[in-house]
């Protein structure tokens, strides 16, 4: 296959229409649709980070985590507070 014939494997654009052609293993991809794919990947790990950060994150008053830390470690009264 001529370098002319290549094409995006994505949007069909030929090789002459684009700025960059990324070839695979059995497949090619243009700059447009990297930067298309990068924009998805962008807005789909901040929904996915959005949820996950709020179960995650708690924010506890100092005197829970005072009571977290007594059942886990003896003494040190000074350190735990």
């Amino acid at each position: 296959m001529a370098k002319e014939d290549l094409e995006c494997s994505f949007c069909g654009r030929k090789k002459p229409e684009t700025n960059l052609l990324i070839a695979g293993l059995d497949a090619h991809i243009c700059d447009r649709c990297i930067e298309q794919a990068h924009g998805i990947v962008l807005e789909e790990s901040k929904q996915s980070d959005k949820s996950e950060l709020s179960a995650e994150l708690m924010l506890r008053k100092p005197q829970q985590i005072k009571e977290f830390l007594d059942e886990y470690i003896i003494g040190q009264e000074t350190t735990k507070k």
